[in-house]
């Protein structure tokens, strides 16, 4: 790690004493890998910091805004030349308005650290676990990683003035080290739930997504029910605790169902999303016939609510787009009574092309399915005997021609045009379309001879008069 490597010089060739400090130090204890380097800088001044660092790569500084923009403070970006990872450097601060120096001490820094487990600070050139430092009078940093549990550094009050976002960070901080969180914090968290609108989404879906992949995201989620976080960091979610489904086909009630869908699903953002997404909109949609429940067209009303809670926290445009897929797909329902063009129209919805084909059980789609079987609380077996039969038959329909794309055949728009003396425009891209559809049937119609003469029936069919022809 070449930024790791030009902190260490800083301390050897300069005066200043560098220290690793938070997610780093925690996880260094815990035996686990973490590329977060958030560093304290002392006994240099700032300028003096990037004065060194500037010649072993980039250093950018940014101002942040702390405890509700009443002040700022600054830190320095700094990444070595050739390396990924990112340096967050600052000097240790003191006082109510967290003011930065390079002679403040590690005692006084640490007062405005967010955890106790997140207040221990590791010299650059740490060479065991012997090296951290806990520098609290008690050592209750040490103290909480022995317990596996999470406090709060300042007095409850204090700390969420001081950053709302710790309202969450607790929550994900616990998902992501499976350590517990104090009783006297999550009463804190539920006393000041409402603090939480004033976090910048960007921050908001950084912690969130924490706990989304984390081992088991429904613990979680349902602990932030519980304090009553859910409600205005995901409240397309919050809706769906009690609404209560057929139970000849569902153990559970939206909620828990959509939780559980997220649980098994393996640990990776979009389908992890879809999982939790997937029926949000069941309660606008639910309808009593006699003793059943219905929920006609929910997914079109989840991709709604979805849309909602995806713009609102600002996912980037792809993780959106693959999450509504997933969302608004996840009802297909296949019998044997399918066509092949009912096939072959799924197969270009599900966008199935010749690198997914062999793996179909890989398939993001396929995967919410299972996932969401075992969420439902009766099933025990992920994968049905039709859903195999269906990856069977999509196989066979590709293998015909049904995974044949515009861009496959063995023929142009420009060719149709000077075959045919047939101008640019719409009616170019229905006689593609129509060959298109031909080939899909059978793949062996794909060459240029053959595709000429359906493309002459077509036009003539479609067309008597000769001056779409060539005289």
């Amino acid at each position: 790690m070449k930024t790791l490597k030009a902190l260490k010089l800083l301390q050897k060739d300069t005066k200043a004493e560098v220290y690793l400090v938070g997610g780093f130090v925690r996880d260094y204890l815990r035996n686990k890998k973490n590329d977060d380097l958030d560093i304290v800088v002392r006994k240099l001044s700032s300028n003096d910091v990037k004065t060194f660092l500037k010649q072993h790569g980039s250093c950018t500084e940014i101002t942040l805004a702390i405890n509700n923009d009443s002040f700022t403070t600054n830190l320095t970006l700094f990444r070595a030349y050739g390396d990924k990872i990112i340096a967050q450097i600052v000097l240790p601060r003191r006082g109510k308005e967290q003011i930065a120096n390079q002679n403040n001490t590690l005692s006084q820094d640490a007062k405005y650290r967010d955890f106790r487990i997140n207040s221990l600070y590791l010299p650059i050139d740490y060479k065991s676990k012997k090296d951290v430092i806990d520098p609290i009078p008690g050592g209750t940093g040490l103290y909480d990683m022995d317990r596996k549990m999470v406090y709060p550094r300042a007095p409850h009050k204090d700390s969420f003035e001081m950053s709302p976002i710790r309202l969450l960070r607790a929550i994900s901080l616990a998902a992501t080290t499976g350590f517990a969180i104090s009783t006297g914090l999550l009463e804190a968290i539920a006393e000041n739930r409402d603090k939480i609108s004033a976090v910048p989404a960007e921050v908001l879906q950084k912690e969130f997504n924490k706990i989304l992949l984390s081992k088991r995201p429904s613990k979680y989620l349902r602990l932030m029910s519980k304090v009553g976080l859910l409600q205005h960091v995901m409240p397309e979610l919050a809706r769906c605790v009690g609404v209560k489904q057929d139970t000849r086909y569902h153990k559970y009630d939206v909620f828990t169902h959509c939780i559980y869908t997220c649980d098994n699903t393996e640990p990776e953002l979009t389908i992890r999303l879809a999982g939790l997404l997937h029926d949000v909109g069941k309660p606008e949609t639910r309808r009593k016939v006699g003793n059943k429940a219905t929920f006609h067209k929910h997914e079109m009303a989840s991709v709604k609510r979805a849309r909602a809670f995806l713009n609102r926290l600002r996912y980037d445009s792809k993780t959106k787009e693959v999450v509504l897929t997933l969302v608004r797909l996840h009802m297909y329902h296949y019998t044997r009574e399918y066509t092949d063009a009912a096939v072959r129209r799924f197969i270009k919805k599900a966008d199935i092309t010749r690198d997914n084909v062999d793996s179909l059980g890989d398939l993001p789609l396929f995967k919410l399915r299972q996932a969401e079987r075992l969420g439902n609380g009766l099933k025990t077996e992920p994968v049905t005997q039709r859903q195999l039969d269906f990856e069977k038959r999509i196989k066979e329909v590709f293998e015909r021609g049904g995974g044949l794309e515009l861009k496959d055949l063995n023929i142009t728009g420009h060719i149709i045009m000077e075959a045919f003396g047939i101008k640019p425009g719409k009616r170019v891209g229905k006689i593609l379309e129509y060959l298109l559809d031909r080939v899909q049937r059978d793949k062996k119609l794909n060459n240029r001879m053959d595709l000429i003469e359906l493309a002459l029936q077509h036009i003539r069919s479609g067309d008597h008069s000769d001056k779409m022809l060539k005289s």
